[in-house]
């Protein structure tokens, strides 16, 4: 991958005209001509491609603000091996409580969640896969580190 600060308007029509000219007047063979004397006996097509300072601006650049907040709140608990979003909601301040109250970003959470390191546990038992803590249906975020036994204990124990 390539990354560069450059913009559209670095450039000038006239540039392009020459590089395209360039390309058709031999520059496409110059450019065969290079690859296929470039020794490619270290590569490995196998092994997973560098982490670059471009590949993780780009990571963070699909971030919400919401999955560090999330992050912070989750961490403050102690990262609890399961949590229900109303413990979360209870502990959050500002845009994130905000964001978490808002009914139109209800879909958006669980996404969220997995970003921070938390799944969905489905109760098997419910028809709706809700789980009953305190006297409300609600889903339940286990850690993803867990074993799926160890996810459903965990999910067991905040019920009571």
């Amino acid at each position: 991958m390539c990354w560069s600060d450059a913009k559209k308007e670095d450039f000038t029509p006239e540039y392009w005209n020459e590089v395209w000219s360039w390309y058709h007047h031999g520059g496409l063979q110059d450019v065969a001509a290079y690859l296929r004397t470039l020794d490619l006996s270290c590569f490995d097509p196998k092994a997973p491609p560098p982490k670059t300072r471009a590949f993780w601006d780009i990571v963070d650049a699909s971030r919400a603000p919401e999955d560090a907040e999330l992050q912070d709140v989750t961490e403050e608990m102690g990262n609890p091996e399961a949590v229900t979003l109303a413990k979360i909601i209870a502990r959050a301040q500002g845009g994130l409580f905000e964001w978490l109250a808002d009914r139109k970003n209800r879909r958006a959470i669980p996404h969220r969640m997995e970003s921070c390191g938390y799944l969905p546990i489905r109760n098997d038992a419910a028809k709706d896969g809700y789980w009953k803590v305190d006297g409300k249906r609600q889903p339940i975020y286990a850690r993803s580190d867990l074993s799926v036994s160890d996810q459903l204990r965990a999910a067991r124990s905040l019920v009571g």
